[in-house]
């Protein structure tokens, strides 16, 4: 396997379960998605916060935050500890939903993608994914931006 193809493989795996966590939502801006995925990972947090984490400048996160408030998909309050601070959370709703999806594993997915290859072919490479995961990510801090991390 050649470099680029190892890339092309990552990049339509990442397709595959970005497409299965929702980030192909209609009018779901990629730097939502990113706040989305910060809250569901770190839960409530302020705004800078979210900025550091994700790498985005906090006016982007302060603009996705505006957005996801007209959706109703999180809300905001101020922080207590410091009034100048915005708390973010996701709605229970939106918590809900993304648990379910999480809940269901990548298995369906990746049977999908793998439609054109026997169960037994499917069933060994699901199982060969699932094998990597343990060995390359499993365990390891995660630097989920590394294009935008800055020091």
């Amino acid at each position: 396997m050649e470099m680029s193809e190892l890339y092309q493989l990552g990049r339509r795996l990442a397709e595959i379960a970005l497409e299965d966590m929702g980030s192909d939502a209609p009018d779901l801006a990629p730097g939502e998605f990113l706040v989305l995925q910060d809250l569901f990972l770190n839960g409530r947090s302020a705004v800078g916060d979210i900025a550091k984490r994700t790498g985005l400048a906090q006016s982007r996160v302060s603009t996705s935050v505006r957005n996801l408030v007209g959706r109703n998909w999180v809300t905001t309050a101020a922080d207590p500890a410091d009034g100048r601070k915005t708390l973010v959370e996701v709605t229970e709703a939106i918590r809900t939903a993304g648990d379910r999806r999480r809940a269901g594993g990548a298995d369906k997915p990746l049977a999908n993608a793998l439609s054109e290859v026997d169960d037994d072919e499917r069933a060994t490479l699901i199982a060969a994914l699932a094998r990597l995961h343990q060995l390359l990510v499993a365990g390891r801090t995660q630097r989920r931006f590394p294009d935008t991390v800055t020091t």
